[in-house]
């Protein structure tokens, strides 16, 4: 974070200065925080109000640790932290609409920051790493850290950044946190990229219509910038997009239908040993052709890579150094990790989970080499009324595409199982053996007795589930 002054904070904020520190000693910040736990002695520290914790309750901690920079939004600890005299006490009606005007106002004053956003309902994070490695081959780039992605993260992320970089990729999320066109008003992206409108987070939009609109709302704080949009979802597409943006910005399609701005054909998927495949593009002129492996598992990440290649091209990066950075591309801890023990291979995606990615790394299993292929899935949550539907539909998956053993965990995990089971008899055959359990002990003390020497696992669930506890005793991790 660049070194900033309290009266630029004061401003930026749209607080009132309630109380001065003695002397001019603390009177500028270099870190913003919101976790007392490890606030730095030069931090500016917001005190959030979350459903369960209020951190004005750690305002004691804040300052006995050296922090003397502090935005409240409780007029009482305002005059708690003022009686104590070395504490400068910015007063706001709002915390997190102060964190996040601050940044807004900090993005602002950064104009010549090359500034990329990215959202989807599947594969943001891993396409935000992608498009890292394509800018970091160009740029001194800066990323979201983990998915710091929502009303808190991104600001905190902004706040993150070193004042060297030149470029910045910026993850937005959606759910239960602030709208990511608020999101994009802080970010202003020259460049936005969607990755999928899929069924996670209905609980909160209702329909995937509803959650299109708010996706594409990324380009909300865009000025003059390049939107680019796997065309291959169908609430993606060029007539899909335009409904909701007009013409007011500039729009870049990828996908396999052979008309795309970016068209991604001969896509190889190897399971665990990765995906091969062709870009071609006229997008910036003259036609463009690559070929190349990716080190990244899953078919589905070759629209990614795409997505990737797009974005780089939009800010100055050709093609072809594009492709050699993503050769280098290194995967992310619990998004489609191998791990191995005794001949037994895991792929650990217990990151996230939606009936999408779910299918997708049902795919990523069903082709890679083994003698037997078994499936741990777990809960999947924020999918509103239709979660047992959803599930079942999973458990389809796992029928559909031959996959040998299905352990799954948790309540809603009954549900995929009951769906495996129901597309089994249709089929009329019994090759499917499956197990259900509440809880990931007793499903991970049953999975280290029955895979063997031979057999690849895929093990996925929403984050809360703690299905890498299943992963790491299968692997000693």
């Amino acid at each position: 974070m660049k070194k900033t002054s309290l009266e630029y904070i004061v401003r930026g904020t749209k607080g009132t200065l309630y109380a001065e520190a003695a002397g001019e000693a603390y009177r500028a910040v270099s870190a913003v925080s919101i976790d007392s736990r490890t606030v730095p002695e030069d931090c500016l520290f917001f005190c959030i109000i979350g459903e369960r914790v209020d951190a004005h309750t750690f305002l004691n901690d804040v300052r006995e640790k050296g922090c003397h920079n502090v935005v409240v939004s409780d007029p009482a600890w305002a005059e708690r932290m003022r009686q104590a005299g070395d504490m400068n006490v910015v007063l706001v009606p709002d915390t997190t609409r102060a964190m996040m005007d601050l940044a807004e106002q900090y993005m602002n004053d950064w104009p010549e920051l090359i500034k990329v956003a990215v959202t989807g309902s599947v594969g943001k994070t891993t396409t935000k790493e992608l498009i890292y490695s394509v800018i970091a081959s160009r740029y001194r780039a800066g990323k979201t850290r983990g998915n710091l992605n929502s009303e808190f993260g991104v600001p905190l992320t902004v706040f993150s950044f070193d004042p060297e970089i030149e470029a910045a990729v910026i993850e937005m999320g959606a759910g239960g946190t602030g709208p990511i066109r608020e999101l994009s008003q802080i970010v202003k992206p020259d460049v936005a990229v969607i990755t999928t409108v899929g069924t996670s987070h209905m609980e909160f939009f209702g329909s995937r219509d509803g959650l299109a609109t708010e996706k594409i709302s990324i380009t909300e704080g865009m000025t003059d910038g390049v939107l680019i949009v796997n065309a291959d979802c169908d609430m993606l597409t060029e007539e899909q997009v335009r409904r909701r943006v007009g013409d007011e910005v500039e729009l870049r399609l990828v996908g396999t239908g052979g008309t795309e701005d970016y068209v991604v054909s001969g896509i190889s998927d190897r399971g665990i040993d990765g995906v091969s495949c062709t870009v071609e593009s006229c997008a910036e002129g003259d036609l463009r052709r690559v070929t190349f492996d990716l080190p990244v598992i899953g078919a589905h990440n070759a629209l990614n890579a795409a997505l990737a290649l797009a974005a780089g091209e939009a800010v100055g990066v050709p093609m072809e150094d594009g492709v050699k950075a993503l050769a280098g591309i290194e995967q992310n801890a619990n998004r489609l990790e191998i791990l191995e023990k005794d001949g037994v291979r895991v792929i650990n995606d217990t990151y996230n989970a939606s009936p999408e990615s779910m299918r997708a790394g049902l795919r990523v299993l069903a082709n890679s080499p083994a003698d037997r292929r078994v499936a741990i899935l777990g809960s999947m949550f924020e999918l509103g009324d239709t979660a047992a539907e959803l599930h079942a539909s999973v458990g389809q998956a796992v029928a559909d595409l031959g996959i040998d053993v299905l352990l799954t965990v948790g309540m809603e995990g009954t549900y995929i199982a009951e769906g495996a089971a129901r597309a089994m008899i249709e089929k009329g055959g019994r090759g499917l053996e499956i197990q259900s359990f509440m809880d990931k002990q007793e499903a991970a003390a049953v999975a280290k007795s029955l895979v063997k020497a031979g057999d690849v696992v895929l093990i996925k669930a929403s984050r809360s589930m703690g299905l890498e506890y299943i992963s790491h005793s299968l692997t000693d991790r």
